[in-house]
């Protein structure tokens, strides 16, 4: 970006965060240190202090979610119908749950306790993953190479499948991809619980009946969207091929990873038009950003070959 715009040699954070993930100017041994610490201590760390965050703001608001037009019922005692919960006062209720779904906005009449009744449900369930994972990772091994050789890099060098997505918008936009879009869907997941302050259909899968049909109209609309723009890449290029002198801040600004964001953006507004809710609009957005990550994560995977060139199956590769 900042040579995009020419401030390099008067900004350049690009080094700086080269030296500090790396450790030179090459890769070498110093930066799998760095990677490795990274990933052991740094990581777990902040996730560990947000998944505290995240459980005290949970218990501080009083539960998951809260159905404000369903009151809670009365409790009967003796002969009378007493009310449990004041209405305008909010109860911590992390430690109770109603059948297999959390109580939020309830009384604690016919809730049982989170343990052992909740525990012992997540325990087995954690149990029986690490069992097929077990199993799974005795039948067949591990998908590792030859040892790494910095002279003769891989080719195509391909990230874990879970990032394949995103490194197919890198090759299109290396801030964009690698930088733009995700802050902007890190701040958008952010901003949900500020934006959709309707209390209604709380805790239904996509809020009810409207929702699912938005769902099934989204995931159509963002299918077509993202594989008709990989249609146009892969048969005829983008703005680099048409205009080989076009400035680099153009491809930055407009390229198929922005382009699917506009997209998926406008779908997103005329939902919320169409509706007046945001959480149906919500519902599309997330809808469509879906629908992108599975093609796109499939086009990184199964259809990109030596130099990211596009190739329908692995066999087709040009051999050396």
């Amino acid at each position: 970006m900042t040579d995009a715009i020419g401030i390099t040699a008067w900004f350049d954070p690009g080094t700086f965060q080269k030296q500090l993930l790396l450790g030179a100017d090459y890769v070498g041994q110093e930066s799998l240190i760095r990677f490795y610490v990274l990933h052991v201590a740094v990581l777990p760390l902040l996730i560990g202090a947000f998944m505290g965050l995240h459980f005290w703001r949970v218990r501080k608001d009083g539960g998951l979610s809260r159905d404000e037009t369903k009151p809670a019922p009365p409790a009967r005692i003796g002969d009378r119908d007493v009310e449990v919960f004041a209405p305008t006062k909010t109860y911590g209720l992390m430690a109770v749950v109603r059948g297999r779904t959390p109580v939020v906005g309830r009384a604690p009449e016919g809730s049982v306790s989170s343990w052992p009744t909740l525990m012992w449900a997540e325990l087995a369930a954690l149990m029986f993953t690490i069992a097929v994972t077990l199993v799974l990772s005795y039948f067949f091994d591990a998908p590792l190479k030859e040892m790494a050789n910095p002279a003769i890099p891989e080719n195509p060098a391909k990230a874990p499948w879970y990032f394949l997505g995103l490194q197919e918008l890198v090759s299109y936009s290396a801030f964009m991809g690698g930088v733009g879009i995700p802050s902007i869907v890190l701040i958008g997941l952010g901003l949900i619980p500020y934006l959709d302050r309707d209390p209604r259909g709380v805790g239904i899968w996509f809020g009810g009946p409207a929702g699912r049909r938005t769902f099934w109209q989204s995931l159509v609309y963002g299918l077509a969207s993202v594989l008709g723009l990989l249609a146009v890449t892969v048969n005829f290029g983008w703005l680099r091929t048409w205009f080989p002198t076009i400035p680099q801040i153009a491809i930055i600004m407009l390229n198929p990873a922005t382009v699917i964001v506009a997209m998926y953006s406008a779908w997103s507004l005329w939902v919320l038009r169409r509706t007046g809710s945001m959480r149906m609009s919500a519902v599309a957005l997330f809808t469509c950003f879906l629908a992108g990550f599975v093609v796109l994560t499939a086009m990184g995977s199964i259809f990109r070959g030596p130099n990211w060139h596009f190739y329908w199956w692995p066999s087709q590769w040009p051999t050396h």
